[in-house]
C-alpha cells in the first residue's frame, strides 16, 4: 500500500489504473495478504467490484443521512476537487449535502435527503470544469493562499524589511486586500492570472479531474444498498476523525465506532 509524507504526492495515473486493473483481476488475487483477499471477496458479495474503466459508485441510507461513495481511484487532490464542486450540483438539486471526506482512492458525500435516483451522467458532466469551477475558485481559500505565493515572490508584498518584519498574519492581511481590490477592479491581472494557474495545476489538479471524468462518462456503475459496503468503512472512519494526541476516550470510540462499521458491512 503506498504512503506518502502529506498530500502533495497523491496516487499516481499508472498506480491508479494499475490498483483497479489488479482488483478486477481476481486469479491474482492470490498474491495478495488473506486480510486483503477477504475484504475484496465479501466486497463482491455485499456490494461490487468496478472493472478496470468503471467508476463504481455506491448509495445507502445510515442513520439519518444518505451517503454516496465513489471510487475513482484518482488522488486525494482530485478527489476533494470533485466532491467540492459535486457538493455545489448536489446543493442545487435540493439533496442538502452536509459534508464530504476523501482519500487516494474514493471519496463520500453525505446529505439529508437521498441521492439513489440522480442523473449521473449529468451529475458527473465535464461541464462542471467551467463554470462551477470559475464559480468555486473565486469563492475559495485555495485562490488566495495561491495569491498570497504569488505576490510574495512577485514583491508585491515585504515581508522581510530591514528593521521590521511581518508577521504571517499581517501578510495574510495585505494580500487578502490586495487580491479583493484587483478582483472588483482588475480581474484580467497577470497576478490573478497565475494564481489561477497555480491552484489549477498544484492545488485542484484540474487536468487529471478532467481526464477522469472523461473516462468515466457512460461507465457509472450505480450499487444502492441498505447499509455500508466493506469498501466504504475507512471513509466513514475518516467522518468527524479528530486526532488528539492522548485522548484515550476518543481512541476508543472510534475503535468501537470501527468494529460497528465492519460488522455492519460484513453481515
Amino acid at each position: 500500500m503506498p504512503s506518502w509524507g502529506g498530500s502533495k504526492f497523491p496516487l499516481s495515473t499508472y498506480l491508479a489504473s494499475r490498483v483497479r486493473k489488479m482488483m478486477h483481476d481476481e486469479a491474482g488475487w492470490t498474491a495478495l495478504p488473506p486480510d486483503v483477499q477477504e475484504w475484496l471477496a465479501w466486497q463482491k458479495v455485499r456490494s461490487a467490484l468496478p472493472d478496470e474503466h468503471e467508476m463504481l459508485l455506491e448509495t445507502f441510507p445510515r442513520g439519518k443521512r444518505f451517503h454516496m461513495v465513489c471510487y475513482p481511484f484518482d488522488g486525494r487532490i482530485a478527489h476533494n476537487t470533485l466532491a467540492m464542486l459535486l457538493t455545489r450540483r448536489l446543493d442545487r438539486l435540493g439533496v442538502g449535502p452536509l459534508g464530504f471526506v476523501c482519500n487516494d482512492y474514493a471519496l463520500n458525500i453525505w446529505s439529508l435527503k437521498p441521492m439513489d435516483d440522480l442523473d449521473l451522467d449529468e451529475l458527473f458532466d465535464q461541464d462542471m470544469l467551467g463554470d462551477d469551477l470559475e464559480a468555486w475558485l473565486e469563492e475559495s481559500f485555495m485562490m488566495k493562499r495561491t495569491f498570497k505565493a504569488c505576490a510574495l515572490i512577485a514583491g508585491l508584498i515585504e515581508r522581510r524589511y530591514p528593521g521590521e518584519e511581518k508577521s504571517g498574519r499581517q501578510v495574510t492581511f495585505s494580500t487578502d486586500l490586495i487580491y479583493d481590490v484587483l478582483r472588483r477592479h482588475q480581474p484580467d491581472h497577470l497576478l490573478l492570472r497565475c494564481a489561477r494557474m497555480d491552484a489549477a495545476s498544484g492545488l485542484l489538479d484540474v487536468a487529471r479531474l478532467g481526464d477522469m471524468l472523461a473516462r468515466v462518462k457512460g461507465n457509472i456503475r450505480n450499487i444502492r444498498l441498505d447499509r455500508v459496503s466493506p469498501f466504504a468503512v475507512p471513509l466513514m472512519l475518516e467522518i468527524g476523525r479528530e486526532r488528539a494526541p492522548g485522548d484515550a476516550a476518543g481512541e476508543m470510540i472510534l475503535a468501537e465506532a470501527e468494529e460497528d462499521l465492519i460488522a455492519e458491512a460484513m453481515a
